[in-house]
C-alpha cells in the first residue's frame, strides 16, 4: 500500500512540475499587455480590421491604434506575399485617417481624437485614455476631397487631411507654426474654389484672424522668399586657408574669394588656374541633359562628320562650363578678371607649378621631361630617347591648359613656345601591307576602268 501511495506522490509532483514549465513558456511567449488585466476596446469604421480587441488598462487611443495596426500590418502582408497582392493590401494599411476620429464612451459620451496633432504638438488632450467597453470610430479618408494645404513662410507646409470643425489655427498648428527666418509676413491668403471648381474667391487675413476652414481650402502665408542661405564657393589647391568660402547671392567677386583664402601660395600656378561651373549654371526644374542637345542642335546646319566634334563640345560645356578668368590678374586691382561674379557652388583650382612637360607618343622614352626654358620640342624628343622607329615624324604641341592641339611643323618658329605643363605627342606611321597596296591599286584600276567606259561610250554615241 505505500508502495502505490508513493508512486502516486511521484506522479502527482511530475505532473506539476510539466505544467508549472508550460505555463512559464507562455507566458514568455505572450505580450506583457495580455498578462495584466484587461479592458475590451472596440474598433470600427475605415480602419484595417475592425472588431473588439483587448487593451491595457491606463492605455491611450495612440498606442492602442497603432499596436493593432502593426499586428494587422503583419498579418497582412504576410497574407499579400502568399496571394502576390501587395499593391491592394498596402492601400488597405495606407488607407485610415490619423484625424476626424470619433471615441465613443458607455455613457454615450464622444471625444474627438486627433493623432496627428497630437504627433504635431504632443498635447495629451487629442489622446486621450480608453476605458472599458469604448468604440473607436474611424473616418473615411479619401484626401482627394478632404483636405487643405498651407504653403509659404511655415516650418512644415504641405497637405493635410480635413477634419469637421477645422479652423484656420488648426492648420497653423499642423503645418508647426511660423517660420521664424522669414521677416514681414504680410498676412494669410486662403484661396477657396467653389462647388464646380471654375471660380476662386481669395480671402486675405491677418495673423489674429481665425476663420473656420473648408475642404479643398489653399493657405499660403504671405512673405517675401527668405534669401539668407548657405551660399559657398569651394576653393581647392594653393591657397593659403582652402575650403568653402562664405559668399553672397550673385554679388561677390573673385578677388574677395582669394582674400577670404589668404591669397595665393608662391608655388601656385596661376596660369592654368580655373574656376569650374560646371552643372551649376542650369538650376532649372526644366533642364535636362537630353532637352538641352535637342535645342542645341534643332536648327544646326552641321553634316554628320561635324556632329559628332559638336557632341564632344556640348557635353563639356554641360559638365565643366569654365569661367574664363586670368588669374595673374584677380589681385592686380579694378580688373574684369578681378570682378568676375561668383555663384553658389562654383569650384576654384589653383593647382601647384609643374616645371614638367611630358613627351609621350612614338618616343623611344615616354614621361615627363623637367621644362627648360627657351626650350624647343626638339630637346624634349631628344630627352625622351628620339623618335622610334614607327614615328610618322608629325609632332603635336597639345597646351596644358586649353588642350588644344598644334601640329609644329605647320606653326612659325616663333609660334612654337612650350610651356610647363605642356604635353609633345609623337604620332606612329600607319604600318601598310602588301594586301593594303594590292587594295588601293584596286579601287584606282576600278575608277580607271570606269573613267574609259564612259569616254568610249561617249565617242560612239557621238
Amino acid at each position: 500500500m505505500k508502495r502505490y501511495i508513493i508512486v502516486a506522490l511521484i506522479f502527482f509532483c511530475v505532473t506539476l512540475a510539466q505544467a508549472q514549465n508550460e505555463e512559464k513558456t507562455n507566458n514568455n511567449n505572450t505580450m506583457p499587455y495580455l498578462t495584466t488585466p484587461g479592458i475590451s476596446v472596440t474598433i470600427g469604421g475605415y480602419f484595417p480590421i475592425t472588431g473588439s480587441y483587448q487593451a491595457m488598462i491606463g492605455e491611450r487611443a495612440d498606442a492602442f491604434i497603432t499596436r493593432m495596426f502593426n499586428q494587422t500590418r503583419e498579418g497582412l502582408l504576410k497574407n499579400a506575399i502568399l496571394m502576390n497582392d501587395t499593391y491592394s493590401v498596402m492601400q488597405q494599411l495606407n488607407g485610415y485617417s490619423f484625424r476626424g476620429i470619433i471615441l465613443k464612451k458607455k455613457n454615450g459620451d464622444t471625444v474627438k481624437v486627433d493623432l496627428l496633432k497630437f504627433r504635431v504638438t504632443g498635447d495629451f488632450k487629442y489622446n486621450p485614455f480608453l476605458e472599458n467597453d469604448d468604440i473607436i470610430i474611424f473616418p473615411s479618408s479619401d484626401y482627394q476631397r478632404n483636405f487643405f494645404t498651407v504653403s509659404g513662410a511655415v516650418n512644415s507646409p504641405g497637405t493635410f487631411p480635413f477634419a469637421e470643425g477645422d479652423k484656420l489655427s488648426d492648420a497653423l498648428i499642423l503645418a508647426q507654426g511660423i517660420d521664424k527666418a522669414y521677416e514681414n509676413i504680410k498676412g494669410i491668403q486662403v484661396d477657396r474654389l467653389n462647388y464646380n471648381g471654375e471660380k476662386m474667391k481669395s480671402i486675405i487675413l491677418n495673423l489674429t484672424e481665425d476663420i473656420p476652414l473648408e475642404r479643398g481650402d489653399r493657405i499660403i502665408v504671405l512673405a517675401a522668399d527668405d534669401q539668407k542661405l548657405e551660399y559657398t564657393v569651394n576653393v581647392i589647391g594653393e591657397v593659403r586657408m582652402p575650403g568653402k568660402i562664405p559668399i553672397t547671392k550673385n554679388n561677390t567677386p573673385i578677388k574677395d574669394v582669394i582674400d577670404k583664402c589668404g591669397g595665393f601660395n608662391t608655388d601656385a600656378d596661376l596660369y592654368n588656374s580655373e574656376i569650374v561651373r560646371g552643372a551649376n549654371v542650369f538650376k532649372s526644374l526644366t533642364f535636362s541633359e537630353q532637352i538641352e542637345k535637342l535645342r542645341m542642335g534643332r536648327m544646326s546646319t552641321l553634316i554628320e562628320e561635324d556632329t559628332l566634334y559638336f557632341n564632344i563640345d556640348e557635353a563639356l560645356r554641360l559638365i565643366r562650363a569654365n569661367g574664363l578668368v586670368d588669374f595673374n590678374k584677380v589681385q592686380q586691382g579694378d580688373t574684369s578678371e578681378s570682378n568676375f561674379i561668383m555663384r553658389d557652388g562654383d569650384v576654384v583650382y589653383i593647382p601647384p607649378v609643374i616645371n614638367l612637360v611630358y613627351v609621350f607618343g612614338q618616343v623611344n622614352n615616354s614621361g615627363y621631361v623637367k621644362y627648360e626654358p627657351d626650350k624647343d620640342y626638339k630637346y624634349y624628343i631628344e630627352q625622351a630617347g628620339n623618335l622610334g622607329q614607327t614615328a610618322s615624324g608629325d609632332i603635336y604641341l597639345i597646351k596644358g591648359k586649353s588642350r588644344a592641339w598644334y601640329l609644329l611643323k605647320d606653326l612659325k618658329e616663333g609660334e612654337q613656345k612650350i610651356e610647363p605643363g605642356d604635353y609633345l605627342w609623337a604620332s606612329k606611321k600607319t604600318p601598310r601591307t602588301i594586301w593594303w597596296t594590292l587594295d588601293q591599286v584596286t579601287r584606282i584600276a576600278t575608277i580607271v576602268t570606269g573613267l574609259a567606259t564612259l569616254i568610249l561610250l561617249y565617242y560612239q554615241v557621238k
